[in-house]
């Protein structure tokens, strides 16, 4: 078993860089060029993972030795390399990916947020006023719902579990709200094309402007959560320090980090039908690992727990908002950065998949 667990480790890290470089390469590489990169990729992730290893004073391979946390740890160490090393191998060794190629897609990316932002931001005032016009209670009804949640979720972790955190109430608020916005924009995404038929058969617009109109209503509901949650830490008594005005990047991250992952599924669900159903069966067990309604770190037994809370993105952003606005903690700005770089990544991947095919979603839908 520590053989097969330690092969394990070596061995799915290049695997994974192995298939974002032939999506990078549009599923194009034939089977020799395959091995020949898998075997690169091999020596480069593991020699590069193996020498952090020895820098952090890990000295030697012993399978048998290997603890369940280092395994865990190494192996996301070489996933996240297996990321972000095909973008640069791609540019050089792939006649097709360069420079110039890099250059022309962020030009073009800048340029079309840049002109359609101002549809994207009128989409979503005319969805916001069309969500509450019949409601008796208007725009109230963004305040009740997650309110409600919260007093549900304190009753059942408060009190038939007995949840100990400090300010619980506040506690559980900000999970709700933050995970709401993530989980209601990844699974809007996989039907913003297919819904939206009668305005993309009519003119052009990048497919993305579709689901950031969409993340603008999920983000202004957002923003008027976390109001309640201000109004809740002065009734909470609870301190305020400067640590706050981390809460600013916290949210651009999950903002980036949303969009990424909401570009490449909106993709997808062009062209597999039950994909939402899929998305709505993984979001859910997903939100048990996040930390909504309890901390990651604290529950879940060691090692487990303690590396769930940073290697979910959701889970560590949301414990690094309740670390600013509760605890006057400083939260892991390298981890901060990380997610916030990999979350670029994937909105390079994901408009790069939509400009590519794009001109194909008409002829599906």
């Amino acid at each position: 078993m520590d053989i097969l667990l330690g092969t394990a480790m070596f061995c799915i890290p290049p695997l994974f860089a192995l298939v974002i470089h032939n999506y990078l390469r549009h599923g194009e590489m034939t089977g020799k060029r395959k091995v020949i990169f898998y075997a690169a990729y091999f020596v480069i992730i593991n020699l590069f993972s193996l020498g952090v290893s020895y820098l952090r004073g890990v000295r030697g391979i012993r399978f048998a030795d290997m603890t369940m946390t280092y395994r865990i740890k190494y192996i996301s160490m070489g996933a996240v390399c297996g990321f972000i090393f095909p973008f640069p191998v791609c540019l050089l060794t792939e006649d097709i990916i360069t420079f110039g190629g890099i250059k022309r897609y962020s030009v073009r990316f800048i340029n079309d947020v840049r002109k359609y932002f101002p549809y994207a931001v009128r989409s979503a005032r005319a969805d916001l006023r069309s969500e509450v016009s019949n409601s008796y209670l208007d725009w109230l009804w963004w305040l009740i719902e997650p309110f409600c949640m919260m007093l549900i979720y304190t009753m059942i972790f408060g009190v038939v579990f007995h949840a100990s955190e400090q300010y619980f109430p506040v506690f559980i608020f900000i999970g709700i709200t933050m995970w709401g916005f993530f989980s209601r924009s990844v699974s809007g995404s996989v039907n913003t094309v297919r819904g939206s038929k009668g305005i993309i058969t009519k003119i052009y617009m990048p497919k993305y402007i579709l689901l950031l109109s969409k993340m603008f209503v999920n983000g202004f509901k957002m923003m008027v959560s976390f109001g309640v949650v201000l109004v809740m830490m002065l009734v909470f008594r609870v301190p305020v320090t400067w640590r706050i005005l981390y809460a600013v990047p916290i949210i651009a991250v999950l903002f980036l980090f949303t969009f990424g992952v909401g570009t490449i599924m909106m993709h997808y669900g062009v062209y597999v039908s039950d994909l939402g159903y899929i998305t709505g069966i993984v979001l859910s067990m997903l939100m048990y690992f996040t930390g909504t309604f309890y901390d990651v770190a604290k529950r879940i037994p060691d090692p487990f727990g303690d590396l769930i809370a940073k290697l979910n993105p959701v889970a560590f952003l949301i414990s690094a908002m309740r670390d600013v606005l509760l605890y006057e903690t400083t939260p892991a700005v390298g981890m901060l950065f990380l997610w916030g770089g990999l979350s670029v990544i994937l909105i390079a991947l994901g408009a790069f998949t939509i400009y590519s095919n794009e001109n194909a979603y008409v002829k599906i839908i």
